[in-house]
């Protein structure tokens, strides 16, 4: 008996000072133990006339998403990364932090990595560890062998661990973050490889061919293998005729609801996504980052309308809710 009651004082121990937030097995946890469902939205701070988020994140709250993907460079200031992570869990959102530099480019991941292991920066990500999630960069590489991408990542996460990283480790699929099989092929490689198990792993759903068997098959496997994945860009339908995909959005929205998996919606609209242009951009949620000022009818169904939308599907952590600013 003396010998489960000790079991249980240390499991109660490592589970009320727990300092980060957790993976385990596919599922994220705060670090109160509460199980989170990522439901967000992305947004492009770092070319934003608001930094900080003082004006823009207040906006995306209203939708009631529980997490936002802060979009940042490594020419960001430390100083006012500090303050737009603060801001995002003042608002009761769980900041995502990823660099956009390497966008389909290998050369680059190591600017990413020496970005995160200066000084300044990890003294920001250090202060707000116990919401932050660390995106190592942003759809790294074209289309790339899947060992390839296992040696990359395994390093990156080597990189980070020796720095001090704690916190989880979100890493986005090859292909500009498509190739969902880069992640069914190495996840658990890099996780293993990982000192703390503490990784999750990202695919964007740009697909143009085969979408709903692509998206099936995936959710299959995630359930399957327990993979820590969520939807880091998507959903996303056809819009217009320029950036647009012909994607069933409301069957992620649907199936991710059903299993547990979150998604993060592409990208708020303060900023312009300029490589479509308005007007009928597909990836601009709203016309001047308000919120109510649609772009478009889909983006009112993802964040309010569909029975699976942000709005009915989001649940802030209760911890984050007694979170003082």
């Amino acid at each position: 008996m003396r010998f489960w009651i000790t079991l249980v004082l240390v499991a109660f121990f490592l589970n009320t000072h727990a300092q980060t937030m957790t993976v385990k097995g596919r599922f994220l946890y705060t670090a109160a133990d509460e199980k989170v469902v990522l439901r967000g939205i992305n947004e492009m701070f770092i070319w934003s006339k608001d930094h900080t988020g003082a004006s823009i994140l207040p906006e995306i709250a209203k939708t009631g998403a529980n997490a936002c993907r802060l979009v940042w460079t490594t020419q960001g200031e430390p100083r006012q990364l500090d303050r737009l992570i603060g801001n995002c869990i003042r608002h009761k959102m769980i900041p995502i932090v990823e660099l956009h530099d390497a966008t389909g480019d290998w050369s680059k991941l190591q600017r990413c990595l020496d970005y995160w292991q200066r000084d300044d920066v990890k003294a920001v990500m250090a202060r707000h560890k116990k919401w932050v999630l660390l995106n190592i960069a942003n759809e790294v590489g074209h289309v790339t062998r899947p060992d390839t991408f296992r040696l990359a990542y395994t390093n990156a996460v080597s990189q980070l661990r020796q720095a001090g990283y704690e916190v989880p480790l979100l890493i986005d699929a090859s292909t500009w973050g498509q190739d969902e099989t880069s992640i069914l092929q190495t996840w658990s490689a890099i996780r293993n490889a990982d000192s703390l198990k503490n990784c999750m792993f990202s695919v964007h759903t740009y697909w143009r061919q085969n979408a709903q068997t692509r998206l099936d098959n995936l959710i299959r496997r995630v359930i399957a293998d327990e993979i820590p994945l969520l939807f880091g860009e998507a959903p996303q339908p056809k819009v217009g005729q320029t950036c647009s995909t012909d994607f069933p959005y409301v069957s992620l929205m649907q199936q991710s609801q059903q299993n547990g998996i979150g998604w993060l919606v592409w990208s708020w609209g303060a900023v312009n996504n300029g490589d479509c242009g308005r007007p009928n951009s597909a990836f601009d949620i709203t016309t001047d980052g308000r919120y109510g000022n649609w772009e478009h009818p889909w983006n009112r169904d993802v964040v309010i309308d569909n029975p699976y939308s942000i709005q009915k599907t989001a649940v802030r952590p209760a911890s984050i809710l007694k979170q003082s600013d």
